[in-house]
């Protein structure tokens, strides 16, 4: 018995893992969450504020890092019961949602076919996880695992990605009420809480504890043939697809540099400490900088930005949180914070809180 695995990133140099400070997740993944925000009349654009500023100031479909996905994800399991948000969150994503890539899943021939696609193209549609298609002569899986090492988002992200992935997958084949297509869902993790919802959202049986979070289902599946197979359809999407990887930064090498400037934390190095580290002089990693386009400053900047935030949210004071970010006095982060945010400090926290 072979086991086969479709990994969910190509090769370095194809396509790169982003960090967690790239702003490259889309507003597909937190569909789900959106709409629970709208239903239970959340003001949801405080969940989610890199998208509403990127959309006031007119720029690019809005994108946002990791580390802002977190805070905003976080401010919505605080508020709705914790895990059980993932249930209704993923109740509510399917095949619109993934962006991009929604065409080139339908216009393949088979079902094993579209997942490999979705699997080769997955950060179009946002996935903050990396998802892979495994499979052996009996059975074949779809398992969720972590792009960054965040045990506490684990649980969330991977029950609603793999609804997600399901959802889609149903629509595709065009499966009618009842029919059952998941032999069982396995899950790394216990929420004995949730087995039943669990259990209704998947319709298959739910094991907790396992070494994995995956679905599976006989392999056979992946052998049946999509009805709006379609050949020019599917090139359309998959190049369309590659323009976006590319336009992320996210193909043909141009992330390798950007990796270098964080360290294994997320945290922004020195200049001279990855110029050391590279082999390389100041001026010709200032040099390379320019090349990829690539601003240091603004990296900078936007690293204070997120954990002043972060330090705000946990109620310290405006001076302890200038002496943590190292402002040589309160005023001077006063008004970095205003340039960032447009409001104080105080007016930030106090609207957070609203």
């Amino acid at each position: 018995m072979t086991t086969t695995a479709t990994p969910g990133l190509a090769p370095s140099g194809q396509t790169r893992k982003p960090s967690i400070h790239d702003p490259v997740f889309p507003v597909h993944p937190f569909a789900g969450v959106l709409a629970v925000a709208e239903e239970q009349d959340w003001a949801d654009a405080k969940l989610f504020p890199s998208f509403q500023r990127q959309h006031m100031a007119a720029e690019r479909a809005p994108y946002c890092s990791y580390v802002e996905a977190r805070e905003s994800l976080q401010q919505a399991l605080r508020r709705h019961r914790g895990l059980e948000l993932a249930l209704l969150s993923g109740a509510r994503k399917a095949l619109p949602h993934m962006g991009a890539m929604s065409l080139g899943l339908m216009s393949q021939a088979t079902l094993g076919e579209a997942l490999r696609f979705g699997t080769r193209y997955q950060l179009i549609a946002g996935s903050m996880l990396q998802v892979q298609l495994e499979q052996n002569d009996r059975e074949a899986w779809i398992v969720a695992d972590a792009l960054f090492d965040d045990p506490e988002m684990q649980p969330f992200l991977t029950i609603d990605h793999l609804a997600t992935a399901l959802n889609a997958i149903r629509q595709i084949l065009g499966l009618p009420p009842g029919r059952r297509l998941i032999k069982r869902l396995e899950l790394a993790f216990e929420a004995p809480s949730l087995a039943s919802g669990l259990a209704d959202l998947f319709d298959a049986p739910v094991r907790f504890g396992q070494a994995q979070s995956r679905m599976v289902f006989d392999s056979a599946a992946l052998d049946l043939r999509l009805s709006f197979h379609n050949r020019s359809s599917a090139e359309i999407s998959r190049q369309a697809c590659e323009r976006e990887l590319a336009a992320l930064g996210l193909i043909d090498g141009r992330g390798d540099l950007r990796e270098q400037l964080f360290d294994s934390q997320g945290r922004l190095r020195s200049l001279s400490a990855v110029a050391d580290s590279m082999g390389l002089s100041l001026r010709t990693l200032h040099r390379a900088l320019a090349r990829e386009g690539i601003r240091y400053s603004e990296l900078a900047e936007q690293q204070q930005r997120v954990r002043a935030e972060h330090l705000l949210r946990r109620g310290l004071p405006t001076s302890a949180v200038a002496e943590e970010l190292q402002f040589s006095d309160p005023r001077s982060f006063v008004r970095a914070f205003e340039r960032w945010t447009g409001q104080s400090p105080a007016a930030w926290r106090r609207q957070q809180q609203g």
